[in-house]
């Protein structure tokens, strides 16, 4: 379980505070992993007063490993 947990939440949780307020021109943001925000939806979002969306960081390690597995995933097929 520990190599599991330190894939979401070094690898993913990185990639997605990274790129999602990128991707998403800053409308969403990711909570810092050591946070104690309450509230999040069932999918692991609420809103802001600002009017952006907080992601929670355990959805985040789980957004942030999806570009590496599709990536591995099209790697080993080009292979």
């Amino acid at each position: 379980m520990f190599i599991v947990d330190f894939i979401l939440e070094v690898v993913g949780y990185t990639t997605a505070r990274f790129a999602l307020p990128v991707l998403t021109f800053g409308k969403v943001r990711v909570e810092k992993i050591s946070s104690s925000e309450t509230g999040f939806g069932w999918l692991g979002f609420k809103r802001s007063t600002d009017g952006s969306y907080l992601c929670q960081a355990p959805m985040a390690g789980w957004i942030g490993l999806l570009p590496w597995v599709l990536g591995i995933i099209l790697v080993v097929i080009l292979i």
